[in-house]
């Protein structure tokens, strides 16, 4: 399961990396992304040379950063290389939550998936976060590509939101969480954003990480507070 996870570097970083087109996103972002008018297609009055309109901009892609939780806009990369805005966690029909995982060993059999097999999609990252059951608690797990390495999570999205695929943990983590997303690594990139490409011919690509390239940290339980009991005797009271 993948329920929340970090993108700690600046989403325009990809751009030369993956020569994704970014006028889409600039210009949503620009209307205030899913907050304000999103129409990609809506005329971009803002001037690129001007500070103010330059600022703004890059203060709505800064908002695509950091920690993103369920419902959050997430940059996607399409299939067109265009890099898109989606809600995180696909809606609608009779589901009573968003799905922001999806099993990739059935994604062929679900009826929410099988019409975006050929809507697959990449999803920007730098680290996830998975909780390990000891007892009653929980505890949290922050997990990183060596050196904390931007990656790509494995998607699906119906043009509006996207959910993340998710496998079988690789062994390394599997003490913490019995699913892992799914990472696209460079070499699968280019047949994985093919809408032309069937999914049977990508259905391989959707398996854990090899043990050595994770890493991980779990931060520290933290004390449990101590309730005050308001009936107890002070030895101070008069």
């Amino acid at each position: 399961m993948c329920s929340r996870f970090d993108l700690n570097i600046d989403i325009r970083a990809f751009q030369v990396q993956l020569g994704l087109d970014m006028e889409d996103i600039r210009r949503m972002v620009s209307h205030g992304g899913f907050d304000g008018s999103n129409d990609a297609n809506a005329p971009d009055h803002s001037d690129p040379d001007n500070a103010d309109d330059a600022s703004e901009t890059a203060a709505a892609f800064d908002g695509l950063t950091g920690t993103r939780r369920p419902t959050d806009p997430i940059a996607v990369i399409l299939t067109s290389r265009k890099l898109g805005l989606r809600r995180w966690g696909l809606t609608g029909g009779n589901l009573t939550a968003p799905l922001i995982n999806a099993r990739a060993e059935t994604l062929d059999q679900k009826p929410t998936f099988r019409p975006l097999l050929a809507r697959r999609c990449l999803i920007p990252a730098t680290a996830w976060y998975e909780w390990r059951k000891d007892g009653g608690a929980k505890r949290k797990n922050h997990i990183t590509l060596p050196d904390h390495q931007p990656f790509l999570f494995a998607g699906l999205e119906n043009g509006t939101e996207a959910t993340i695929i998710t496998c079988a943990p690789s062994t390394a983590i599997a003490h913490i969480h019995n699913r892992m997303p799914v990472v696209i690594g460079p070499n699968h990139i280019n047949a994985w954003l093919d809408p032309s490409v069937a999914f049977d011919q990508t259905r391989h690509m959707l398996t854990a990480l090899p043990d050595h390239v994770l890493a991980w940290h779990e931060e520290a339980p933290t004390a449990p507070k101590t309730k005050h009991n308001d009936d107890q005797i002070s030895l101070f009271s008069k």
